[in-house]
């Protein structure tokens, strides 16, 4: 749970890591716990809790990643305003999408700005993680 956090991210780039288009999310700041999972919170217009992720340790810059995947090769040639590319292991989707409505009435939630970790939110972790909303594999 703690090395678990909480991104926003926009719904084109939701849709390239989905496809596998795009392997590894890239942050211009690292939290202080390495995380071993992100959630994605999806923004406008979707505004949904939708994904998780199992991700490998950041690549921080001036190292580089695989040159196959969407944002990689301007990572590796520093034209990226981000200096951390965590690449994406593993995808789940959330069986019933959780809507921002609904994560602030029964969880407290705000959608993060940068990231929070998913401790934060303990009931909406044991939601996410309970027999009332599975987690489906996509890759």
């Amino acid at each position: 749970m703690t090395r678990e956090v909480i991104f926003s991210l926009k719904p084109e780039f939701a849709a390239l890591i989905e496809s596998r288009e795009k392997n590894h999310e890239f942050r211009g700041y690292l939290p202080k716990i390495t995380p071993r999972k992100i959630w994605f919170y999806i923004t406008k217009p979707v505004s949904s809790l939708v994904y998780i992720a199992e991700v490998g340790s950041a690549v921080v810059y001036p190292q580089k990643i695989g040159i196959a995947g969407v944002g990689n090769s301007d990572f590796n040639a520093g034209r990226k305003m981000s200096k951390y590319a965590f690449p994406i292991m593993h995808l789940c989707v959330l069986k019933r999408p959780l809507p921002l409505v609904e994560l602030q009435e029964k969880f407290g939630f705000t959608a993060p700005q940068g990231f929070v970790y998913a401790n934060k939110y303990p009931k909406l972790y044991n939601f996410v993680y309970g027999e009332e909303n599975t987690l489906i594999g996509i890759f």
